[in-house]
């Protein structure tokens, strides 16, 4: 396997690379919820201002089931990418994306909702 992963700045092919050997490193069941998924996309170390992880879900139901295996897909990307890793999955409604908390930003809770005007600044915990 080339080591592509410690370059400083990923091409687009590098990239897509990499989302493909975290596909293939999950279990069966991980995978088949990630090709659920509307897209995910991996960011390379050096952008510490993003997550490394990004993954926009069609549905509730399936962002809940790929944010409930949040331990398995972070500690997966940290083995390929070395470095910490950080998460977002969110899925889509009229008044804005509504995220599964992986990161403890809102709990108790397990949804937050950030609207069109305030996303990113603005975390509403949602009820489950």
């Amino acid at each position: 396997m080339k080591l592509i992963y410690n370059k400083e700045k990923p091409t687009a092919i590098e990239k897509a690379e990499i989302e493909n050997t975290l596909i293939e490193m999950c279990d069966p069941q991980t995978r088949a919820l990630l090709r659920l998924a509307v897209d995910f996309n991996v960011w390379s170390c050096e952008q510490s201002n993003r997550p490394k992880l990004m993954v926009h879900c069609k549905s509730r139901e399936v962002t809940a089931a790929i944010g409930s295996r949040q331990e398995i897909l972070k500690k997966l990307l940290q083995r390929i990418l070395g470095c910490e890793v950080t998460m977002e999955i969110y899925y889509n409604i009229p008044e804005g994306l509504v995220y599964f908390d992986t990161e403890g930003a809102v709990a108790p809770a397990k949804w937050y909702l950030c609207n069109r005007k305030d996303c990113g600044s603005m975390k509403i915990p949602l009820p489950d």
